[in-house]
């Protein structure tokens, strides 16, 4: 049986951009061209600093070895941005965090003969460089990554020992350390994270245990706009499929309405500029393939919107809203025949 869990750290804002109230989601989305690669590709992570910057992080499958992906938006088009070597090589990159134009950090793993081990490369406005991690475990696992500042950043994942346990790491400016975290259960692992402050008292993490739909429930991303005000998405399994969750943090976590189309769908993340202007992504089932599936938060509810689909298999893993005169979201994922086969990274984009 899996069971919800929600880690905070203790003193600290967990989430993402705030922002006033008379903010709202945006509703008209289109497919936004990339770069052509040969082989499969596909974006796992994406995060935006304005209008005309934006990070796309993921692989790039070329005769069955995976290397690292970076893409840039420069407010007109999506460009490669070349990777550490040789750690781009039998590497993934699942996601990314950036604070300025000129720093950014992302995570993903480095697969060895011993297994899989976390990677984590640094933007400085030039060049990307691989900053060791400070996991002690033989193999780990990095899937989330969440940054305040140039000198503040808190990494997460799973280590791979005995028995898979939470991994959390923070970054000081100049070096990761790693954090202790509580665990409820005999196999535990995290898969999002976002920041908003750089305090805590003691380097705790409490934990928060949430509400559950069923047996078979699992969270995927998290975006807070507050220490108090926080939305997190997934799905629940049950007896003829599975469906999108939705859980909001108020003091305290708890199960909300959630939009569905299909038996089969999920959300894989979600970003909020303000607590009236959320928007969170994923994949939905339609006939006898993977659609992309977007939904908006407006204060009162969640909207399912319209969202491109190329054909084929098309999924949206993850999402990147920014707020200045408007709200503009970026998102990303893949699209190609066959799910893992063929594919090629896609990016969607929406403004109000």
């Amino acid at each position: 049986m899996r069971r919800l869990a929600v880690l905070l750290l203790v003193g600290a804002a967990a989430a993402g951009c705030g922002g006033g109230r008379d903010a709202r989601p945006p509703t008209g989305w289109q497919s936004v061209a990339t770069p052509a690669l040969p082989g499969t590709a596909l974006f796992a992570g994406v995060s935006c600093v304005s209008r005309s910057f934006c990070v796309a992080v993921g692989s790039h499958l070329q005769k069955l070895v995976s290397h690292t992906l970076v893409e840039r938006w420069d407010g007109t088009a999506w460009a490669v941005v070349p990777t550490s070597k040789p750690e781009d090589r039998r590497s993934n990159l699942t996601g990314v965090s950036c604070v300025t134009p000129s720093f950014c950090a992302a995570v993903g793993n480095h697969f060895t003969r011993g297994g899989s081990h976390g990677l984590i490369e640094v933007w400085n406005g030039r060049s990307w460089r691989v900053t060791p991690s400070s996991s002690p475990a033989l193999t780990n696992v990095l899937s989330g990554v969440s940054c305040t500042s140039e000198s503040f950043c808190v990494a997460v994942g799973t280590t791979r020992g005995g028995t898979p346990q939470t991994s959390i790491q923070v970054w000081r400016g100049h070096a990761w350390s790693t954090m202790r975290s509580p665990s409820h259960a005999s196999s535990t692992s995290l898969t999002g994270v976002s920041c908003v402050s750089e305090s805590f008292d003691g380097n705790r993490w409490r934990l928060e245990r949430s509400p559950s739909t069923s047996a078979f429930s699992n969270l995927a991303g998290v975006a807070c706009t507050s220490p108090d005000w926080c939305v997190a998405v997934g799905g629940h399994f049950h007896g003829q499929g599975s469906r999108t969750l939705v859980l909001r943090r108020e003091g305290s976590w708890s199960l909300r309405p959630s939009p569905s189309r299909s038996f089969l769908s999920g959300f894989a993340a979600v970003s909020c500029v303000s607590p009236t202007a959320c928007v969170t992504v994923g994949a939905q089932r339609a006939a006898a393939a993977n659609r992309t599936l977007v939904a908006g938060w407006d204060g009162s509810a969640w909207t399912i919107a319209d969202s491109p689909h190329p054909g084929g298999t098309s999924i949206l893993a993850s999402v990147s809203c920014t707020r200045g005169k408007s709200v503009v979201c970026f998102a990303v994922g893949s699209s190609g025949p066959v799910f893992g086969i063929s594919g090629q990274p896609l990016v969607v984009r929406a403004a109000v």
